[in-house]
């Protein structure tokens, strides 16, 4: 039995076929390891499919695939092209001639659908409205998108562009895109050409096998027609929505810039996530949301005067502490300085300066143990200084004897060891300060 090709797969010629459809197993083969996968994997290879294998910068389908007669799912993870090759990547091995059932993941399929046919409508609305070619694209994953803790941009998609977009451009071809989806909607097909009938071929795929294959245009009314492999909507009317953002444009290779754009639901999840920033920043600020920038603005300045202070006044009091080690030095050999309020690595290393050019002229042995340590979380930040490695060692094993998790490296010839630890209780300080 041989397998539909890709080009003229089910899912290419009928993107609305979302489950129910019955294909036979054509081969299956073991997959190589993978990071992502704790078992083996198989691709199996169908006689035909509505799981369309990832292409032309939209991801691959996600779905089901039963066996007749049985109650048994197996779930298809991955469904990739090799050639003419749409292999569907299951976690069971399946023999050549099993009958099988799929099921598609119809959200996930239309989502990517109204991302996919929204980028051909900007894009022929960015090329027939300014001559702006698409150089390439990405659509967000919304596996990305819909994590916790993800910010609500992971669900835009962007074009990248030779020139960036003015503010009354974007809003110009949101109005266009939008009347297009809502007023003048267009009708959406797909022809299929033979290879021999086609002149270009720079959006074929290197390892597509051109004189074998099927190419598809996908027309847009009488707006556009591009080759594309992906599936497609039947109307502009079912992108539901399209939104380039007017800010954050990034520029690219110098002059290139990324447009960022989202479509259909989509539009809807990053309102309703932007708006719970914009209420929470509201509340956190108590601002207007008129007011937002400039408080923010304000409170940036402020912060940068407040940070030159303290910077300052760590200076000031590290001199001071500085001094206080070198009184010690100047009775013995040895010296600590243990604080246990806003003491880290960064006023630790303002004492170890000021210190420094008076421990390189002293021409006695000495040991000087830096400490600070954060009750909060728990952090301890530690410098030794020693005239030579057998000093900073044993002033090191020390420490350790009471904090056993202290890590750090250098003064192997004397000079400076630094380190820190993480976890430390209490008690662990107490019995460091008591050394």
């Amino acid at each position: 039995m041989s397998a539909t090709i890709v080009g003229a797969l089910a899912c290419q010629r009928n993107s609305f076929l979302f489950g129910g459809f019955k294909a036979t197993v054509v081969s299956c083969e073991m997959a190589a390891p993978s990071k992502k996968s704790s078992g083996p994997q198989y691709d199996v290879e169908l006689s035909d499919t509505i799981l369309f294998p990832e292409g032309g910068g939209q991801p691959s389908d996600t779905g089901l695939m039963s066996l007749d007669g049985e109650e048994t799912q197996i779930p298809v993870t991955q469904v990739s092209r090799s050639g003419l090759r749409a292999l569907h990547r299951v976690a069971s091995p399946l023999e050549p001639g099993t009958a099988v059932t799929l099921t598609v993941d119809k959200h996930r399929r239309f989502d990517f659908m109204q991302q996919h046919t929204g980028q051909h409508l900007l894009s022929a609305i960015l090329e027939q409205q300014y001559s702006l070619d698409t150089l390439s694209w990405s659509m967000a994953q919304p596996e990305s998108a819909e994590a916790s803790g993800q910010e609500p941009s992971a669900l835009l998609n962007f074009v990248e562009l030779p020139k960036r977009l003015t503010p009354e451009q974007v809003s110009e071809v949101n109005a266009v895109a939008n009347e297009y989806i809502t007023l003048d909607p267009q009708e959406i097909s797909v022809v299929e050409s033979q290879p021999d009938k086609l002149g270009d071929e720079s959006k074929i795929p290197e390892d597509y096998d051109f004189s074998k294959g099927v190419v598809r245009t996908i027309h847009i009314g009488s707006l556009d027609a591009n080759q594309c492999c992906g599936t497609h909507l039947t109307s502009t009317a079912q992108i539901g929505a399209l939104v380039v953002m007017a800010s954050g444009q990034t520029t690219v290779c110098s002059t290139n810039s990324r447009l960022y754009f989202t479509c259909g639901s989509r539009v809807y999840k990053y309102a309703a996530a932007a708006n719970a920033v914009l209420a929470e920043t509201k509340q956190t600020l108590s601002s207007s949301e008129s007011q937002l920038a400039s408080t923010a603005a304000k409170l940036k300045s402020q912060l940068a005067q407040k940070t030159k202070a303290e910077q300052f006044w760590q200076r000031e009091s590290a001199g001071k502490d500085a001094a206080a080690v070198m009184t010690q030095l100047a009775e013995g050999n040895s010296a600590t300085m243990l604080r246990d309020e806003y003491c880290g690595q960064e006023y630790l290393n303002h004492v170890q300066k000021e210190l420094a050019t008076t421990l390189k002229e002293r021409d006695t042995g000495y040991s000087v143990l830096l400490a600070g340590f954060d009750k909060t979380s728990g952090t301890l930040a530690l410098i030794v200084l020693g005239d030579c490695g057998p000093v900073i060692t044993e002033t090191v094993a020390r420490a350790t004897s009471a904090v056993a998790q202290v890590r750090g490296g250098g003064g192997k010839n004397g000079g400076k060891w630094q380190g820190k630890a993480t976890g430390v209780t209490p008690a662990q300080w107490k019995s460091l300060c008591s050394l």
